[in-house]
């Protein structure tokens, strides 16, 4: 899950940024809103259960835009997922709402900075265990080369399980 949403979350920035990265502005500040709404599907592994899990989930991608008179792009993202996940050995369900803060800057298509941090709760029903995932993800990059690539998922398992 961690892989595909910050592939996403890249795309959606990475795109976002070719257009006005080029655009000279007379105006101190351009800004701009977007809202993408997507359903998903994938495999992720569980540290709770030692397992994997089959994870469906709707996306919603708000972000909002602002070019700045001196070239400089900001972004400012937020992704909330409604999870619903599934054990392939356990059979357990889990259900939560996860929520992603990704902040973009960028001077040129050379030299920027990417990162994002969230969190999915994954509740189960009864006595299963739950299952909180958090990620850190930050990518810099300096006239064209990472400088920074470095991607943190930690588990919380509470309840029974494991």
């Amino acid at each position: 899950m961690k892989r595909l949403t910050l592939v996403l979350a890249i795309n959606f920035a990475l795109a976002a940024v070719a257009t006005p990265l080029f655009i000279k502005s007379g105006a101190q500040t351009r800004n701009q809103s977007s809202k993408v709404v997507f359903i998903e599907f994938f495999v992720f592994p569980n540290e709770c259960t030692n397992e994997l899990m089959d994870v469906y989930d709707t996306t919603t991608v708000t972000c909002h835009d602002q070019q700045r008179a001196n070239g400089t792009f900001l972004e400012k993202c937020e992704i909330r997922q409604d999870v619903s996940a599934t054990g392939e050995d356990t059979g357990i369900n889990w259900h939560g709402t996860a929520t992603f803060k990704d902040d973009l800057i960028a001077s040129d298509q050379c030299n920027f900075s990417f990162t994002n941090h969230g969190k999915v709760p994954l509740i189960s029903n009864g006595p299963a265990v739950n299952t909180f995932i958090s990620f850190d993800d930050t990518v810099v990059v300096q006239n064209c080369n990472m400088t920074v690539n470095e991607h943190v998922t930690s588990f919380d398992c509470r309840g029974t399980g494991k």
